[in-house]
């Protein structure tokens, strides 16, 4: 685990955890998919990676709230919810970036 991406995803997770989910958020769709349970989905992504234990069932839901994520990031003007929409993808990718696929053994 590369210690400075642990300490950026720390502190923008610390962050995050201090802010509501924003109104320019709620109801919004990508793909059929709620905004808010994308955000439901990356927290307990981000929580096992920061305990150490990113399994790569939770890499697989990291990576497909990545790719929501770029996904949505076009559609959302400057404010609130695009910031948090940012930090999410930001996080995302950091920890993605920091966590490769592990190879299975044959």
């Amino acid at each position: 685990m590369n210690d400075t991406v642990f300490d950026e995803v720390s502190v923008l997770w610390a962050e995050h955890l201090g802010l509501t989910f924003p109104d320019d958020l709620k109801w919004l769709e990508v793909d059929g998919e709620p905004v808010g349970l994308l955000d439901s989905d990356m927290a307990g992504c981000v929580s096992s990676y920061l305990g150490g234990a990113l399994d790569a069932e939770k890499r697989v839901i990291l990576g497909d709230c990545s790719r929501v994520l770029q996904k949505l990031l076009p559609k959302l003007r400057r404010g609130e919810g695009r910031r948090y929409a940012e930090r999410l993808a930001r996080m995302a990718d950091l920890i993605l970036s920091d966590s490769p696929p592990q190879l299975s053994e044959t």
